[in-house]
């Protein structure tokens, strides 16, 4: 049981770097100043919400290997290819955003449903989920500010 809750933890570990790399390169690729400021905050969030989880694992005895998944560097791709082809395309930039985010929850869900692990582990999947699940809902009040001016 113990290895399964570590490989668990370090499958997420995996996703929020993705994710942490992700937002960097998107925020490095786009001209809008708040949603480069957006990019960065939320990068910034998913190194910490890492780095919570690596402390956690090291207390059960594991090491995280820090390395990116292979979709999420095509994920990645993609999301350069829009911005560099399609003149900044927004709209499939906050899709691509916000179907990584619900990969995510879907993720954290998983891993707290189907594993016990100590309440102190338990409680920090939990809280930083429902952080998650709120960018969410602030990126879909940016994307209709940013695209509700693009249209003015």
């Amino acid at each position: 049981m113990e290895k399964k809750m570590k490989e668990a933890l370090k499958d997420l570990i995996v996703r929020l770097e993705d994710a942490h790399k992700g937002y960097i390169e998107v925020k490095n690729a786009i001209s809008n100043t708040v949603l480069r400021d957006w990019m960065e905050k939320y990068a910034i969030e998913r190194k910490k919400f890492q780095s919570e989880l690596e402390e956690s694992l090291h207390k059960l005895g594991g090491d995280a290997e820090i390395k990116t998944s292979f979709l999420g560097e095509l994920h990645r791709m993609f999301i350069a290819f829009k911005l560099n082809n399609i003149n900044n395309d927004y709209d499939s930039v906050f899709k691509e955003i916000e179907r990584g985010s619900n990969v995510l929850i879907n993720d954290y869900e998983k891993v707290i449903n189907e594993i016990q692990y100590p309440l102190y582990i338990e409680t920090k999947l939990k809280s930083q989920l429902s952080l998650i699940k709120d960018e969410i809902n602030s990126l879909k009040k940016l994307k209709s500010e940013i695209l509700s001016e693009m249209v003015s």
